[in-house]
């Protein structure tokens, strides 16, 4: 008789473990996740394939992308870096690209470009 309660008492420790152990979220958070998810998607035709210039006319790439930044509170474009500059892939806010008459712009000099950090798919 001690073994059926020793398991159960087992069995109840482990499933009490693992409740905890899974992250909770609220119904809030995952609505505001698929907001951002939504907003990137419909970016997603008017940037792509467009070029960013930073300051002085200085041609920095074509935006690939745009995605939720891993924090989940701000939309990335993601510019395919031309190679002079440094190349591969880098993310840029959405928030700090401009439109000026027909050009997609960033307020950013040639250093500050090549500074940022490639991102990874």
């Amino acid at each position: 008789m001690r073994h059926p309660a020793r398991i159960a008492a087992c069995t109840l420790a482990v499933l009490v473990t693992a409740a905890h152990a899974q992250e909770t979220r609220s119904l809030v958070s995952v609505e505001a996740d698929s907001r951002m998810q939504m907003a990137a998607a419909s970016l997603i035709p008017t940037l792509r394939g467009r070029w960013l210039h930073a300051d002085h006319r200085l041609a920095v790439g074509r935006v690939r992308d745009v995605r939720v930044s891993q924090d989940g509170h701000t939309l990335i474009a993601v510019v395919a870096r031309r190679r002079w500059l440094g190349g591969g892939e880098i993310g840029i806010p959405v928030p700090r690209l401009h439109q000026r008459d027909n050009d997609l712009t960033v307020s950013a000099t040639r250093e500050d470009i090549r500074q940022l950090p490639v991102i990874r798919p």
